[in-house]
């Protein structure tokens, strides 16, 4: 039987008063089902306490009884969660969207909790997941760092981890497999396109990097890094964290501008996000983006039109947030108690600006 997710959002009062200043009384989770609106995480609230992360053991089976009252019937669906880091926009709402609507089906007892970008909200659903006596949960960690103790307390329960699209530093015998993108490879793909595309000419680069200890944001570094660093008419001016956040791009890129001035060649952002930021700062400063080699990641709709719109953007590295089939096979393997492999990458493209116009109706984020 599928589970009926209720669109709970659990919130304090403190919530509903809007911005206010200083920290929130708790952290607010919302429990959805695919057909509603994928909401920003700034549409949720957020402080320094973890309360009601998830749906508890006993608030479910609340749940399951006054959607069905057959509940021998939903014991032989697998219990299968996921924990996404953060309910964004863009990418990571199509890993959302990919996720609820491969599982929210009646093959499934489903739940779906938001990680809101806070590693202490992901911590706490983790264990509301193995009090659940969760077969399957799938896990997009915000850090790599962090998750050796409830991942030894998962393998202890039973319940079966699946790292979908970032990694952990744990040790790989605390989780079943991992699926997604090759961030290291990305990484040298931009900076192996920049190479052939500068010719020898000497550039001068900024990054504007995602958030600290991500996967995407030490893979993309690395790679890129790599590359770069072999060849000596390049030189990386600076390379500093937004966050893979529009508001912390725009803020970073005009110090950059402030800085460096016109002796930036290339900008380089770890997520199509931070381009955006990187873009509207530029004409904010009536500076035409054309100017500079523009490299971004993830190849979202929107990039792809502003590469079609004269090249504004000039490269676009794929990462493919449309897990959720990948996912269900290896979920399906582990229910069965079949063994998978322990690392899972999904299919990507590379991108230049006279590729966008035939690839942007294919583009489903």
């Amino acid at each position: 039987m599928k589970k009926k997710i209720l669109p709970l959002l659990l919130i304090t009062t403190i919530a509903f008063t809007g911005c206010t200043a200083g920290k929130q009384d708790s952290y607010s989770t919302k429990v959805k089902t695919s057909e509603e609106q994928i909401l920003t995480s700034a549409q949720f609230g957020s402080g320094d306490k973890v309360t009601d992360v998830g749906a508890s053991k006993d608030s479910k089976k609340d749940k399951d009884k006054s959607s069905d009252d057959s509940s021998s019937s939903s014991g032989k669906a697998p219990n299968v969660w996921f924990i996404n880091n953060a309910n964004g926009i863009g990418w990571s709402a199509a890993l959302t969207t990919s996720m609820n609507s491969t599982f929210d089906t009646d093959a499934y007892d489903y739940t779906f909790v938001d990680g809101q970008g806070h590693y202490e909200v992901q911590i706490e659903a983790m264990n509301n997941a193995i009090a659940d006596k969760a077969d399957v949960i799938c896990l997009d960690p915000i850090q790599e760092d962090g998750f050796d103790d409830v991942l030894k307390a998962a393998k202890e329960a039973g319940c079966k981890v699946f790292l979908v699209d970032r990694k952990v530093s744990a040790d790989e015998s605390l989780y079943e497999g991992w699926l997604g993108s090759n961030f290291d490879l990305e990484g040298e793909n931009a900076g192996k396109w920049l190479v052939d595309e500068a010719k020898g000419k000497k550039m001068n680069i900024v990054v504007l990097q995602g958030g600290a200890g991500a996967s995407a944001q030490i893979g993309r570094h690395d790679g890129f890094n790599r590359i770069i660093k072999k060849n000596k008419n390049f030189k990386i001016l600076a390379e500093e964290k937004a966050d893979f956040d529009k508001a912390k791009a725009k803020t970073l890129m005009a110090k950059y501008l402030d800085k460096y001035g016109d002796k930036i060649d290339v900008i380089v952002t770890h997520n199509d996000t931070m381009c955006y930021g990187v873009i509207e700062t530029l004409k904010e400063k009536n500076i035409d983006p054309n100017d500079y080699i523009i490299i971004s990641f993830d190849g979202e709709a929107e990039v792809f039109k502003l590469m079609v719109d004269k090249a504004k953007v000039d490269l676009c590295v794929e990462c493919n947030p449309l897990l959720g089939p990948t996912t269900e096979k290896s979920v399906a393997k582990m229910v069965a108690g079949e063994t998978i492999d322990k690392t899972n990458y999904v299919e990507e493209g590379v991108f230049t600006a006279d590729m966008a116009a035939a690839e942007l109706p294919n583009r489903q984020y």
